[in-house]
């Protein structure tokens, strides 16, 4: 959260150049915490901050910064150390960047780069959105199979401090093809003359470059991994996914099945939630709001079919949002575990059939369970209903209790289906199930409540 306190002391400081107060601050404090505070000054401040300290600092800070402050403080006028800033960032963070970046800004800075970082910024940004490509890193250390554990060291002893994990050393042919691994803890206890042909793992968790972000995440999640290595179809060594990265990944992943399920459009926001501006909000949940208003428009149509059967007997009225709170809860509970089951590979399309026969046992149980506290509660505990001369209190809670049972049954079932046919048919199961769930639920609901009513009570 950003600390506006701080901000008119920076200015104070900046404009009696106290240097050293400002170098002590700027080096104290994790580098998110101090991007925090220094967020609140205009870029021209933050360069002039950011130049008290070395590049390594400078672009640690950096990276900690908004996205939009980065993206104004890099499309003014160009700075002096721009190029050597952009050098020092990780591979995938500075990618992020230039994804963010209008184009000829873009193109303009990528000309201040050298043609080694250049191609890799290029390279990085050419993925598409959401697959492992687009957010892995470059920043990873290789071996030879033939190479020493001495001269391995000394190669890693080199390389460590422009890499962004040492944990783990691919090991790749003269092909940059991925032959195997070692961990550091291994290459340091080995001995010195030992190759690393005779050291390292050849059986190795790899993901592809076009598969989906969320894969890497699982994969890194399953194995305990520290870093996942990402190859194309030949087996070449592209980047590398870190366990970090997965983290991010998954909280992004959730968050946006999360908002598909409460039916919320577009994708996740960068910024928090008092930063998006309002009608980004609006423009994300309208769709689903008028959609689902319409079809919610369909369930007062068959009310009004069924207005006969409400005069004759008003009661069957003060149950029906019980009837639909209880397919709505029992439904979404269901399509809740199916749809983690399939997120997680547990359950598959062809498993349809032992899905239902599972849920059916379920729901029955349920749904006894739910019918007998209904019935309780409108036999013993009428509350001083009137009940025309035709009908009995006994016949009317059998109606309400059958109907909340038959309710249960179906949208239990219901709600397992859904995913399991989104994602047969290539759907986000995310996206379909709680706006369908609901809408359907009410819908079938009232059918089966007044249809109920209408057989066991002739009207």
């Amino acid at each position: 959260m950003k600390n506006p306190i701080l901000v008119p002391e920076l200015r104070s400081l900046l404009k009696k150049k106290s240097f050293r107060v400002l170098e002590s601050f700027l080096e104290e404090g994790h580098a998110k915490e101090i991007a925090e505070y220094i967020a609140m000054l205009n870029p021209d401040e933050i360069w002039r901050l950011l130049g008290l300290v070395d590049v390594h600092r400078r672009s640690e800070i950096f990276g900690y910064l908004d996205m939009d402050v980065q993206v104004e403080m890099v499309s003014g006028v160009m700075k002096k150390h721009i190029a050597e800033l952009l050098m020092e960032m990780s591979h995938d963070d500075r990618a992020d960047l230039f994804l963010h970046l209008e184009k000829d800004i873009a193109d303009r800075i990528l000309l201040h780069l050298p043609v080694s970082e250049r191609s890799d910024v290029i390279n990085l940004t050419s993925y598409h959105e959401g697959t492992i490509g687009a957010i892995m890193t470059t920043d990873y250390a290789t071996l030879n199979e033939g190479d020493t554990v001495e001269k391995a060291i000394r190669k890693i002893r080199k390389d460590a401090p422009s890499k962004e994990t040492i944990y783990y050393i691919y090991v790749t042919d003269d092909s940059n093809r991925l032959t195997g691994f070692v961990s550091l803890r291994k290459l340091i206890l080995a001995r010195p003359k030992q190759k690393i042909a005779n050291l390292m793992k050849t059986e190795i968790i790899i993901a592809f470059a076009d598969d989906d972000q969320e894969k890497a995440a699982r994969l890194i999640d399953e194995y305990d991994l520290l870093a996942l290595p990402i190859v194309d179809n030949s087996r070449r060594l592209l980047g590398i996914i870190t366990y970090d990265d997965a983290i991010d990944i998954l909280q992004e992943e959730q968050t946006e099945d999360l908002e598909k399920l409460m039916a919320i459009s577009g994708g996740v926001e960068e910024k928090s939630y008092l930063e998006v501006p309002a009608i980004v909000h609006f423009r994300k949940r309208v769709f689903w709001v008028v959609l689902l208003g319409l079809l919610g428009l369909l369930t007062s149509l068959i009310v009004e079919e069924f207005r006969e059967t409400l005069e004759a007997l008003i009661i069957l009225t003060f149950y029906m949002p019980l009837l639909n709170a209880a397919g709505g809860n029992t439904g979404s509970q269901s399509a809740t575990v199916i749809l983690r089951s399939l997120t997680l590979n547990e359950l598959f399309p062809r498993d349809i059939m032992k899905v239902i026969r599972k849920e059916f046992t379920i729901s029955l149980l349920l749904s006894i369970c739910l019918a007998v506290v209904t019935y309780v509660r409108v036999y013993f505990f009428p509350g001083g209903t009137t009940i025309p001369g035709q009908f009995t209190l006994i016949n009317v809670s059998l109606v309400i209790s059958l109907s909340v049972g038959l309710q249960v049954l179906w949208s239990t079932i219901f709600g397992a289906i859904i995913p399991i046919l989104a994602t047969k048919l290539k759907i986000d199961p995310a996206t379909v199930s709680s706006p369908l769930l609901t809408t359907f639920v009410d819908m079938v609901g009232v059918i089966i409540y007044f249809s109920v009513a209408k057989l066991l009570l002739g009207i």
